[in-house]
């Protein structure tokens, strides 16, 4: 009788997931340099960003959030002073045409008609042996009664340089290569 193999099954990644290949061994004689994260900056400028190292005293990450926290707080509660002058000013108009400007108002924001919807948020960011320091800072917050705290995981790519033995450290023909660290961010409101 002829015995017949089945097919070894052999475990496969879900289509839509595609690893990046790994990176080849580095030669004899080479050492990496390693180039600094390149820093993106902020969107808007009520995102403010900041960066952290696994060096980073706890305490002064905390005091930058909260220094922050406060002044978009202040700059928020400013411009929602402007638009109660607005209304003050036209001492003729009614209760009724007040309450609908204050209503027209709060729906423009879609909160809660405080002021409060364009505080801003604080980023707080860490990539690689810096992703407990984050996650420390974000229990912080969310510990506190006024914050409201969001995670987002993420992957960034850092560029090494791969330099041979007797090279110029930054201007021979060195070899670049692409490495993926991961990255958190934690995004900090006011309620």
């Amino acid at each position: 009788m002829a015995t017949e193999k089945a097919p070894e099954a052999t475990p496969q990644a879900p289509e839509g997931t595609a690893k990046p290949p790994k990176l080849p061994p580095i030669p004899k004689g080479a050492t990496v340099r390693r180039r600094p994260i390149p820093v993106r900056t902020p969107s808007t400028r009520a995102a403010r960003r900041i960066y952290i190292t696994a060096k980073t005293p706890f305490r002064s990450v905390t005091a930058r959030v909260r220094k922050q926290l406060d002044k978009n707080l202040r700059e928020a509660s400013a411009s929602n002073r402007a638009f109660t002058n607005k209304l003050a000013a036209n001492k003729n108009a009614s209760l009724d045409d007040r309450i609908r400007a204050i209503q027209q108002q709060s729906s423009k924001g879609g909160g809660s008609g405080i002021g409060l919807e364009d505080a801003g948020e604080v980023v707080v960011l860490g990539t690689g042996r810096a992703i407990q320091k984050v996650t420390e800072v974000a229990l912080f917050f969310q510990k506190q009664g006024d914050c409201v705290v969001q995670l987002r995981t993420g992957s960034v790519g850092a560029v090494d340089d791969v330099i041979q033995e007797g090279e110029e450290e930054w201007g021979g023909e060195g070899e670049e290569r692409v490495r993926m660290m991961s990255s958190l961010e934690a995004s900090i409101k006011l309620k």
